[in-house]
């Protein structure tokens, strides 16, 4: 993990899996495959479900992770080269940009494979380690560079390196210089520890934070299926209900346990009747926003009083 950023990678994936605790579906982008496969071992050492998914992927190989993630199963994909054009996983709610880039179109494709629409989607947080939103701008203020009048390409010339060996000017993407044979070193990421606030979109939607009045909490039977915990939230005069999924596997599991992490103490439950037993535990939400999504409303995030202010 040296090579690739060491305590910074670190602390990039710890807050990658802090910002992206409530949200399903992640596509990390790293600077080689060596990098992509470290990224997806501290991943899986925070207990995310993750794989790796490159040229070097075979076919079958690599059809599997995709069906995996599209399904759920498989909660965050690690990758260079290969997930920013024809892949489409609309559910996709977490770009994590760990590898720079000079290229305009390719910071456009990686921040688009999350904004598509879905169902229980409201938005695609995207996380910049590598200056590419400073780089190039929102992506929705981007213009592009007209083609030649000659018809014949965009202006400028394709970026090139001067060989040390020989000093023949070699192609940027070139691993080996084709008149002596010198291999060049693997890129090194130059990523921060901690993603950039800059704006991805010039437009955002702004959040309404309403009171939460109170909370409560029951068993959910649901026939077929592991019980749940109920919660119900009094959020001004409505009542919006959420189930946390204490007894299931996979990423209902890995949400619940999300969920118990960001309101309790201790290790998370793993019934519902211990997770009623430690209701006491949790600390009761000040402000939610709400969606809706058809009839209905549910609870898109939650933040909490400072201290001082609950122990008041």
């Amino acid at each position: 993990m040296d090579r690739f950023g060491g305590d910074a990678t670190r602390a990039a994936v710890a807050e990658i899996v802090e910002l992206g605790r409530d949200r399903r579906s992640w596509i990390v982008f790293c600077i080689s495959v060596e990098h992509a496969r470290a990224v997806r071992d501290e991943l899986r050492a925070h207990g995310i479900t993750a794989e790796t998914v490159t040229g070097e992927t075979r076919g079958p190989e690599r059809d599997r992770w995709l069906r995996a993630y599209r399904a759920g199963q498989v909660r965050a994909l690690t990758s260079v080269g290969v997930l920013t054009t024809g892949f489409d996983a609309p559910a996709t709610d977490l770009i994590a940009m760990l590898r720079p880039t000079a290229s305009t179109g390719l910071y456009i494709q990686m921040a688009g494979r999350g904004m598509r629409t879905a169902p229980g989607k409201d938005d695609c947080l995207v996380l910049d380690f590598a200056g590419n939103v400073m780089r190039h701008g929102p992506v929705d203020a981007i213009a592009m560079p007209e083609a030649k009048k000659d018809g014949t390409g965009l202006p400028g010339e394709p970026p090139a390196k001067v060989c040390p060996g020989c000093d023949a000017i070699v192609p940027i993407s070139a691993r080996e210089c084709p008149d002596c044979g010198h291999v060049f070193p693997p890129p090194e990421p130059k990523i921060e520890a901690t993603a950039t606030t800059e704006a991805i979109m010039v437009l955002t939607a702004r959040d309404e934070w309403e009171e939460v009045r109170d909370v409560d909490c029951r068993r959910h039977r649901k026939a077929g299926a592991p019980d749940s915990l109920r919660v119900d939230y009094l959020v001004g005069a409505k009542v919006v209900s959420e189930w946390v999924c204490v007894e299931h596997a996979g990423y209902a599991r890995e949400k619940a346990v999300a969920w118990w992490l960001q309101r309790g103490t201790g290790c998370p439950p793993d019934t519902v009747d211990e997770a009623l037993a430690r209701v006491a535990e949790l600390s009761r939400p000040s402000e939610a926003v709400l969606v809706r999504e058809g009839k209905y409303q549910r609870i898109k995030r939650v933040r909490f009083a400072p201290p001082a202010e609950r122990a008041a």
